[in-house]
């Protein structure tokens, strides 16, 4: 059995399972680091979320059903389902219809299950609760149906895909063009491949391209099919945008003068980014470094008070790392706080031989990074963000896709 009728059997079951037992929760779907979540009210599917890019995916619904929509996010709850949050305001306030806020749920629960039906062996697990609502409106909730017609039409469009063979491409990913005579054989005008770089330019995901071009993103693939089997085209991973809550928490923090720098070394830009929404928002800067050996250069160049670093990364370690650092006299009194899974007595002890001066297992707890955060720095002042004097109101749709 192939993946997709893997996938699809799957999902098509699960969701008629929550439908008969009327599940109020959240379905938790993984696949390596990939994680995404189903909302359910009563066995009726409320909203789809998760993934790499969450808010890409926010901004392109906005940007296609609802352009103009403003949100004030003074109380806003910035829960785990803020999306679902700002339907609602933007259905209280009057900025978005209730057919806007059903296409927008449309839009994400089809490019969620797009990715699901191509996944096999996905860990479900299901934890039943109402807290992730704060309240429901009955007219957006999808029924098993409604549910049902979505999943067959993503259903047909991942057959269109494989059939274009872009079974391996996940159009989560940023195509770049390479340059190279080959290209240019191809009987293109210089200006045509200037406009086909600047589409394909490795920062937009092919969703993002799609949005953009205004097109179903099989349509807006098929250019690049031929260059694929060519071996023409990279594809590169590209980080979400922040979301609208995010955006504006760092403008906020951005405005506090005197916010001590800390560095984040980690070769995974998940746990830098994880790091910066904890300590924008609590007035100090973050240095985001994923390559350690350039990293070496760079602290010294902006000499961060206090460096969070990965224990186990390519090309050297953090023991080494740290203790090379240790050897220098910029960084022989900078605190250095090792994150790692691997949290031993073994572990806890080399981390101090080698001058580490705290140790938080991954995933960090955010209360326990601001706790450590200002145990060294001490950062002193209003940290609200509210409480600084700026608009209130931000456009969800002001982020912008690259070369849009």
């Amino acid at each position: 059995m192939s993946a997709t009728a893997i996938g699809y059997k799957m999902l098509s079951h699960t969701l008629a399972v929550l439908d008969q037992k009327q599940a109020t929760g959240k379905l938790l779907l993984e696949q390596g680091e990939q994680q995404w979540q189903l909302y359910f009210f009563r066995g009726s599917l409320v909203y789809a979320t998760g993934g790499s890019h969450r808010a890409r995916r926010w901004y392109r619904a906005i940007g296609q059903h609802c352009r103009n929509f403003q949100v004030d996010l003074r109380d806003l709850d910035a829960g785990e389902l803020w999306e679902y949050q700002l339907i609602e305001q933007g259905l209280a306030a009057s900025e978005m219809s209730l057919e806007q806020a059903r296409a927008i749920v449309h839009s994400s629960v089809s490019e969620v299950f797009f990715a699901l039906i191509g996944q096999s062996g996905l860990r479900r697990e299901w934890r039943p609760s109402e807290k992730y609502f704060s309240k429901i409106i009955s007219s957006l909730v999808l029924s098993l149906t409604e549910v049902e017609q979505i999943l067959c039409s993503t259903e047909e469009l991942w057959h269109k895909w494989k059939a274009m063979g872009l079974w391996l491409v996940d159009p989560e990913q940023a195509p770049l063009l390479k340059a190279s005579a080959q290209l240019q054989q191809n009987r293109f005008s210089s200006n045509s491949l200037i406009a086909l770089a600047n589409v394909f330019n490795g920062e937009n995901t092919l969703w993002d391209i799609a949005f953009k071009k205004k097109q179903c993103v099989t349509v807006a693939t098929r250019a690049l099919v031929n260059y694929i089997k060519q071996g023409l085209v990279n594809f590169r991973t590209v980080p979400d945008l922040p979301s609208p809550i995010e955006q504006w928490r760092l403008a906020a923090a951005m405005t506090r003068p005197g916010r001590p720098l800390i560095a984040c070394i980690d070769d995974s830009p998940t746990v830098c980014e994880f790091l910066e929404q904890i300590l924008l928002p609590a007035g100090y800067r973050v240095l985001k470094i994923q390559d350690p050996m350039q990293g070496v250069g760079i602290i010294a160049k902006h000499k961060p008070g206090l460096i969070f670093m990965d224990v186990v990364m390519p090309k050297t370690s953090g023991f080494a790392l740290c203790n090379f650092l240790r050897k220098t006299p910029a960084f022989r009194e900078t605190p250095i706080v090792f994150l790692t899974c691997k949290d031993t007595i073994i572990d806890r002890t080399r981390a101090k031989f080698t001058g580490a001066s705290d140790f938080l297992s991954k995933p960090p707890n955010p209360e326990q990074v601001l706790q450590v955060a200002d145990k060294y720095l001490k950062v002193k002042g209003d940290r609200n963000p509210l409480a600084i004097s700026r608009p209130d109101l931000l456009n969800s749709h002001q982020l912008t896709f690259a070369n849009s």
